[in-house]
């Protein structure tokens, strides 16, 4: 019999948080979609509702591959370069 473990590797990051901005106007607002329904209903009315408020706001809008783990380094890289703040959120 084989036994498989549940557990994965720990993988440890270090990262800074960057204060709160105090404005949206004129940044790049990155929208991360985790795949779980109904985030991906939630996150386009949160996008549409930022285009309303802010005109002009540029969001960019990805998802990831597998719920049930991290976003893909790919996707991370690319909202590190494509944005200025990021949303995400989490549902069942």
């Amino acid at each position: 019999m084989k036994v498989l473990s549940p557990v994965g590797d720990l993988v440890s990051t270090d990262f800074a948080a960057r204060d709160r901005p105090r404005s949206l106007d004129g940044l790049r607002i990155g929208l991360l979609d985790n795949t779980k329904a109904p985030v991906d209903i939630m996150l386009k009315h949160l996008e549409q509702r930022l285009r309303e408020r802010i005109p002009g706001a540029h969001t960019v809008y990805m998802a990831k591959q597998v719920m049930s783990r991290a976003a893909e380094t790919d996707v991370m890289a690319s909202l590190q370069q494509n944005t200025d703040v990021l949303i995400t959120a989490l549902a069942d």
